[in-house]
């Protein structure tokens, strides 16, 4: 493996990099206090982060963690963004990552439950269509906290938004993803395929949908909340 070629990876992330990742996401997401029905997502993500480093079994999990870490573009010396959740390989060269971007669903703002899914296609996807994140690797991952515990209807919401921006997302009509070839048992999971700047090597985006382990509304929304998808 050369670590100056990123395209030499692709079969690390896809063998043992990203399935790693995903199970101690899931593992570790079981053990931590379920998030509220509003809380927002850097709160959750701040305490998932800590709470995979703290448990990490570094005989199983070599890969090195780090959050909201700096995106850099080092021809103009410029950052471009922070990424949510970082896991990097063992090699020397910074661009060599995978990101795992969060965004909250099925979220209750002011007193209505948002869906948000725009937000998770638009805000999140579309940063590695861009090339914002994970410029020289072939993998990105979105994690999704869904706050209310409804991931069908929150799979539901993002699939349909997949379709109506399948082309700023550079995807095949009409736009739908797969199940998981690394998680092929897990409906919660999924993978869609881009076209960005390569046109043999597609970009991979892996959906991971997680529960909040139940729908507790913060403060004075809990009498006034009611539905907007």
């Amino acid at each position: 493996m050369t670590a100056g070629n990123p395209s030499n990876w692709d079969d690390f992330f896809a063998d043992d990099l990203i399935p790693s990742v995903l199970e101690l996401v899931l593992e570790t997401w079981e053990r931590i206090e379920g998030p509220l029905a509003d809380e927002w997502e850097d709160h959750t993500t701040m305490r998932l982060y800590a709470a995979m480093v703290r448990g990490k079994d570094r005989n199983r999990h070599s890969f090195l963690i780090r959050y909201q870490d700096v995106e850099v573009d080092f021809d103009l010396a410029k950052e471009t963004g922070r990424k949510d959740i970082v896991f990097f390989p063992p090699t020397n060269d910074e661009e060599i990552y995978f990101c795992l971007e969060a965004k909250r669903l099925n979220v209750v703002i002011d007193g209505v439950r948002r869906a948000l899914a725009d937000e998770y296609v638009k805000e999140g996807m579309q940063r590695f269509i861009d090339r914002k994140y994970s410029r020289r690797v072939a993998h990105g991952g979105m994690l999704a906290y869904v706050l209310d515990g409804n991931v069908g209807r929150a799979m539901t919401n993002v699939a349909i938004n997949v379709r109506s921006n399948h082309q700023a997302l550079r995807m095949e009509p009409p736009g739908q993803w797969e199940n998981s070839p690394l998680r092929p048992g897990d409906q919660h999971t999924k993978q869609t395929q881009h076209r960005r700047t390569n046109p043999t090597a597609p970009f991979r985006l892996h959906h991971l949908f997680v529960s909040s382990k139940g729908p507790t509304v913060s403060g004075a929304h809990a009498s006034s909340e009611r539905s907007e998808v």
